[in-house]
């Protein structure tokens, strides 16, 4: 199959649709009769028992897993359940046939082609195999980190002969208070989290959840840095029971391994909500925040006192987060090796 889908195929009435509300002579022609739609995985639909393949793309299987920040995540039901939510009006067009009967074509909803949206989404894959239609939304996909490429996966045509994802588990979460931290990663994989204002980073999350609570989380390495130098990155956080939002700078170093300890400063303050936030507040917040000498160990690190806490970890080689409470601000922090 070669050149794009769309213009191999034309331009699609809906072979959903009874007719193409074309007009005669005595009036207008009647409206069609809504489709039965029946989404059965990531690429394949049913409409009005007439069952669909979409050209062009190669999704993950129903019962497939990917690998994101550590943990595994049922990524072929959220491909799924990506397309069941563009279903409605739904109608396919094509000429071809797969080896199992199945109708090839592009399906569309709203003038949207799904199989488009699916691939730049991270839903589904380029089927680079049959067709070279959709690699830009692909390639774009890839590099904004969007569905299964926010971490590991197998591609759906090799799961399918057998092949499954390696490896294991290594998730890991702190947190200012209780939070289901898997749940909230499920919902940021699957772009269903709203509340949510922090950053993405390659092996690591961190941010502030709803109800204002400090999370950071991610592939814990549960192991020191083989090596010193300079994690930078940012800091988020709220400030009292207004949760008035302050962001800045993070910069954690590590300099004399015959004792592994850890100096982290915090600084460069902005606050989004500047207009309602007084001057005392930010002069007693202060210009800078500063741990030093603090205790590495397996990956890990933490201290509290009477000037606040922090509590942080490594992830995977490159990345470090953690949480902090001081001068009533409590936020969250990341950062990768510069």
């Amino acid at each position: 199959m070669t050149g794009r889908i769309v213009d191999m195929i034309g331009a699609v009435c809906g072979v959903a649709l009874a007719a193409c509300g074309s007009s005669s002579p005595s009036g207008p022609a009647a409206p069609a009769a809504m489709s039965e739609i029946r989404v059965i995985d990531a690429d394949t639909v049913d409409i009005d028992g007439a069952r669909w393949r979409l050209a062009g793309i190669d999704a993950p299987e129903s019962r497939q897993t990917c690998r994101a920040w550590g943990r595994t995540w049922a990524c072929g039901v959220a491909a799924t359940e990506a397309l069941r939510s563009r279903a409605a009006g739904m109608s396919c067009a094509g000429s071809e046939t797969d080896r199992y009967g199945r109708s090839l074509g592009v399906c569309s909803s709203g003038g949207e082609d799904l199989g488009a949206w699916l691939v730049v989404n991270g839903w589904a894959l380029a089927y680079r195999q049959y067709a070279e239609d959709y690699t830009d939304e692909e390639d774009e996909a890839r590099s904004k980190g969007r569905g299964m490429h926010r971490g590991a996966f197998v591609v759906p045509w090799d799961w399918r002969r057998g092949e499954r994802l390696g490896g294991e588990d290594t998730f890991s979460w702190i947190a200012s208070a209780p939070i289901d931290a898997g749940a909230l990663a499920d919902r940021l994989l699957q772009r269903q989290e709203r509340g949510f204002r922090g950053r993405f980073l390659a092996e690591s999350v961190f941010g502030i959840a709803e109800g204002g609570i400090a999370v950071s989380f991610g592939a814990r390495s549960g192991a020191n840095p083989a090596l010193g130098g300079v994690w930078r990155g940012s800091m988020t956080g709220v400030y009292g029971a207004q949760r008035l939002r302050v962001s800045g700078d993070a910069v954690i170093g590590i300099d004399d391994f015959t004792r592994p300890a850890v100096d982290i400063s915090f600084g460069n303050f902005e606050w989004p909500d500047m207009d309602v936030v007084p001057a005392g507040i930010r002069d007693g917040v202060g210009a800078e925040m500063r741990w030093e000498n603090l205790t590495l160990a397996q990956g890990a690190f933490r201290s509290s006192g009477e000037t606040g806490s922090i509590e942080g970890q490594f992830y995977g080689q490159e990345e470090v987060g953690g949480v902090f409470e001081r001068n009533g601000v409590v936020g969250a922090f990341g950062a990768a090796r510069e």
